[in-house]
């Protein structure tokens, strides 16, 4: 049955039922499914778990494991996708405070993010505009030198 709704995807129904079918499950098994969605041929079936996460994914430790995958993949497009599917859970100040983390071990990731996550922030949540400043500044400290000109053109290009 699992499979069956996976395979039907992205259609809208068998969105729903996967939905109602993972709210039974405990935090961990809804973790498990979503990741082996993640790990499907399909984009389409990748980007319905992107859906689904802020339907039925409550604890904030997944949802953290969930946005460090994104990151990870360093694409810059898909940054605002994996932020939309989390921040519902996590709030964009609880979001922020991980990302401010982020910047000291994998600086990197923020490069890659930054370019959709200013806007994202300045339009949704502009009250911590000085997170976001913060965590710009520990990304001009921590970050090699092979990305410091991708980093100055992203920089200006969304401006705080």
């Amino acid at each position: 049955m699992l499979n069956d709704l996976i395979n039907a995807l992205p259609d809208g129904r068998a969105e729903n039922q996967l939905v109602n079918y993972l709210r039974i499950l405990s935090e961990d098994e809804k973790a498990s499914v979503i990741e082996g969605m993640f790990m499907h041929d399909s984009d389409l079936v990748r980007g319905s778990a992107l859906r689904i996460i802020p339907r039925v994914v409550r604890d904030k430790g997944i949802l953290i494991k969930f946005l460090d995958m994104g990151l990870e993949k360093k694409n810059i497009s898909g940054t605002k996708l994996w932020v939309k599917a989390t921040v519902s859970g996590l709030g964009y100040k609880r979001l922020l405070k991980h990302l401010q983390e982020i910047a000291e071990k994998e600086p990197e990731w923020i490069v890659y993010a930054w370019y959709q996550l200013v806007p994202i922030v300045r339009k949704e949540a502009p009250e911590h505009m000085a997170i976001l400043e913060k965590i710009r500044d520990t990304v001009d400290i921590e970050l090699g030198s092979d990305l410091r000109d991708f980093w100055q053109r992203n920089k200006d290009a969304v401006p705080l």
